[in-house]
């Protein structure tokens, strides 16, 4: 948590001593996405600590192509991406409403993040009875399989990438 309090700490002591409107601009849109970034991580936090203390899932009856349109809505425009959506039948699933929507969101904001800019991102999934298959693919860089392997590792961040965020997705 440190981290991002002392980013946006900066930059709003960088816009004070602005001597130009652009620069106060450029670095007041740096804090609001400091912000941003914040407030994931404190709600990423959050669900970690319900889970690990045995917080029940309210379990429903979700449409998965719903879920993601509205993921991904979201996060096509606040990235200015394009992001391709291959929903062409309902997929019906059990699933806590909240953790699926935050599966949706890291896995959609990742390809996002790591894909050049321009790069098509798409999202499927297959709907068969022995259960449900998600795939999401983008311009980005692949994966060693070292690094594949450690995905679901707490605060695990593949080094060099230039990214930020904090491994809890």
């Amino acid at each position: 948590m440190r981290t991002p309090v002392a980013t946006i700490r900066v930059q709003a002591q960088v816009a004070l001593a602005a001597l130009d409107d652009a620069e106060r601009l450029h670095a007041l849109q740096a804090t609001l996405q400091g912000c941003d970034r914040a407030a994931r991580l404190i709600e990423q936090l959050l669900t970690l600590s319900r889970l690990e203390w045995g917080s029940t899932a309210a379990l429903g009856t979700l449409d998965l192509g719903v879920v993601f349109r509205q993921v991904v809505a979201t996060l096509a425009l606040a990235q200015q991406q394009t992001i391709e959506v291959d929903a062409a039948a309902p997929c019906w699933v059990m699933a806590d409403a909240t953790l699926l929507s935050v599966l949706v969101r890291n896995l959609v904001d990742n390809a996002i993040r790591y894909s050049p800019p321009g790069a098509a991102v798409s999202v499927a999934w297959l709907c068969a009875a022995s259960g449900v298959g998600l795939t999401v693919n983008d311009g980005g860089p692949a994966m060693s399989a070292p690094d594949m392997a450690r995905l679901g590792e707490r605060f695990f961040r593949v080094a060099g990438t230039g990214q930020s965020g904090s491994g809890l997705g």
